[in-house]
Formats: structure tokens, sequence, C-alpha cells
């Protein structure tokens, strides 16, 4: 996989540790106890969640970020091993899936990554530069559960499919920005929304 990744120019440097050290096998054995993902196959993996992830560092400039509903740590270990200099919050409301990603935070060594276990809309203890979330659903609800959460400042992404362009936010074109997402070997509309809060 990564001879592949060298030959289409792909920088995969932010994910060399991950690959080396865990890989995909090391989601799978954990695939087996917790439901972190639908793929058994490891470029599929590779593609759907670690080239995934890796696509939207460019856009993402903020430096305190939460990750809402990580699951397996996507995308936000990708954004933490990206750039060390950001401080990246993992929020998932499944203890287990918690514990997975704390056990791939030590097995890596992230001093920049701390875990949550629980719901987002109980969490109140500080503010954040950025929200991010890639599969929790209409962006609306993002925002409404975390508006507490959110620097006067901030900014929500979301990770999106083409059915972003069913959710509602999309009539109200002044608030937001949309990126066309190009994801290495995946055939598939993927898109970044970005919303500013005003």
């Amino acid at each position: 996989i990564s001879n592949l990744l060298i030959r289409e120019n792909i920088n995969f440097v932010c994910l060399a540790g991950y690959m080396k050290i865990l890989g995909p096998s090391f989601l799978k054995k954990w695939n087996k106890k917790i439901n972190l993902t639908a793929f058994t196959y490891d470029f599929d993996i590779v593609k759907h969640h670690f080239l995934d992830s890796l696509a939207i560092t460019k856009f993402i400039e903020q430096k305190k970020i939460l990750d809402v509903g990580s699951g397996a740590g996507f995308p936000g270990i990708i954004l933490a091993l990206c750039d060390a200099t950001r401080q990246i919050t993992l929020v998932d409301k499944v203890g287990k899936k918690a514990a997975f990603m704390r056990q791939v935070c030590l097995e890596l060594n992230l001093k920049n990554v701390s875990v949550i276990h629980s719901r987002v809309e109980e969490i109140s203890t500080q503010k954040y530069d950025a929200i991010v979330a890639r599969a929790f659903g209409d962006i609306s609800l993002l925002m409404n559960l975390t508006q507490n959460l959110i620097n006067d400042k901030g900014v929500w992404y979301g990770m999106k499919s083409k059915k972003l362009m069913d959710e509602d936010i999309i009539k109200n074109i002044n608030i937001y920005k949309i990126f066309d997402i190009k994801v290495p070997f995946l055939d598939a509309e993927r898109y970044l929304i970005k919303v500013s809060n005003t």
C-alpha cells in the first residue's frame, strides 16, 4: 500500500507512523469486538478512512479542534498526526470506541490528542476554534448541539457525500463554503462544508 501511494505522489508522511506501527490490521483486530468499520480489506480501509481524512487536512487552519463522533479516530487522529501543533479532542458516546482511540494514541505516543467518552451535548468544559464531524448527519444538528463549545469566530466542518445538497443549510448560501474533496483511489463525491460562527 505504501509503495502504491508513493507511485501516485501522495504525501503520506503524517500517516507513516500509523501505518508502520499499527496499520489497517490494528483496526481490523479491534473491529472483531467493536463496530469500527464496515470494510474488511486493507486497501478499502486505507481509502475510506485514512485517505479520506488526509484529504481535508489542508483546508483546516485552526489549532484547537473538537472531533465529534470520532468512532475509530477519523479524522481527528489524522489531523493530529499531520500537525503536532494542533490540539485535538476526540469525543464519542460509545465507551469501547473511546477505549480504542485511547489505545491508538498510546501506541503512537500522540501527546496532542485527548479522548472523551461522552455525548457531545453533555460536554461544557472548554471552547474550540473548530469543530469537525465525519459521520454525524445533518450539519445543522451538529451546530445546534455544539453551539456552546465553539469560539465566537470558530468554524464547523462537516465531511459529506453528495447527500449534502439535500440538507437545509444549503438554502442559506451566505454562511457556508463547500470544498470539493479529491480522495485518491476513491470514486465517490466527497465534500467538506465549512460554516462560520457568526
